[in-house]
């Protein structure tokens, strides 16, 4: 496991042999400076998948973003969609306005969501689908 950044905001890793990268969002976005380094961490990390990767979210932690905030989502999914990813499998606290709002995003960014509530659960069905 590669550990590409671990901040207050959020952490990004990636199994370059399971070929997925692993995310934790966390806390409340305001502005995109207060993660000023994200796209450049998305990049890193897109750099060490090959297409057909995946991705392992977890946004329990996650609260709302400013619209701002949502802009950058919005592109950083566009950039991972075109980067070749085939499936997401993001961990919700479900019926929270964080996990509506990035369910929200998703729809605009045309990435392939797949909602769960355990970690477990998560990395169960990407182990059998990819």
């Amino acid at each position: 496991m590669i550990i590409i950044a671990q901040n207050s905001f959020y952490c990004f890793a990636v199994d370059v042999e399971k070929n997925r990268i692993y995310m934790k969002i966390r806390g409340v976005w305001n502005t995109q400076s207060e993660v000023p380094l994200y796209m450049t961490h998305l990049h890193q990390a897109l750099g060490l998948v090959k297409p057909g990767f995946t991705i392992l979210c977890d946004i329990r932690e996650k609260e709302l973003y400013s619209m701002e905030v949502q802009e950058m989502q919005i592109q950083a999914q566009e950039l991972t969609v075109e980067a070749g990813v085939s499936q997401v499998a993001e961990v919700h606290e479900l019926n929270q306005p964080g996990s509506e709002q990035a369910i929200a995003l998703a729809q605009i960014s045309k990435i392939p969501l797949n909602i769960f509530d355990s970690l477990e659960d998560a990395e169960a069905w990407l182990a059998e689908t990819h």
